[in-house]
């Protein structure tokens, strides 16, 4: 959670891979509100089943990240990211051996018009 008084530093590209599922949607919006880049990338874990934590040796590590853990999906973090004005400039999906998937999204701010220049 980002917390009121937390100033975060102007940047041109902000790289958000396999975040956004722990700080969720509306966090991320504030983040890059006050970061303002001008590109935006992501990584999300798409999850077949219900389960985002794979089958290993060391599952015991990961007991508790439930309780952080958002559901990411790509409609709704585009949509997220349009209603902060950015909007969805290129994607690329990669397979997983374990049926998982990562979804690359891309984000460019809008451009913002001027209406006084239009008159």
């Amino acid at each position: 959670m980002l917390a009121a008084d937390t100033v975060l530093p102007h940047a041109d590209l902000l790289i958000a891979n396999l975040l956004i599922e722990y700080i969720g949607y509306g966090c991320f919006q504030r983040v890059i509100r006050q970061v303002s880049p001008e590109f935006v990338s992501s990584v999300i874990q798409v999850n077949p089943t219900e389960e985002f934590v794979s089958d290993s040796p060391y599952l015991h590590v990961f007991d508790g990240l439930g309780q952080v853990h958002h559901e990411m999906d790509s409609q709704t973090l585009t949509a997220a990211l349009r209603e902060t004005g950015y909007s969805l400039s290129g994607t690329e999906e990669i397979s997983l051996p374990n049926g998982k998937k990562l979804m690359r999204l891309d984000f460019r701010r809008e451009e913002r018009r001027n209406h006084d220049s239009d008159l």
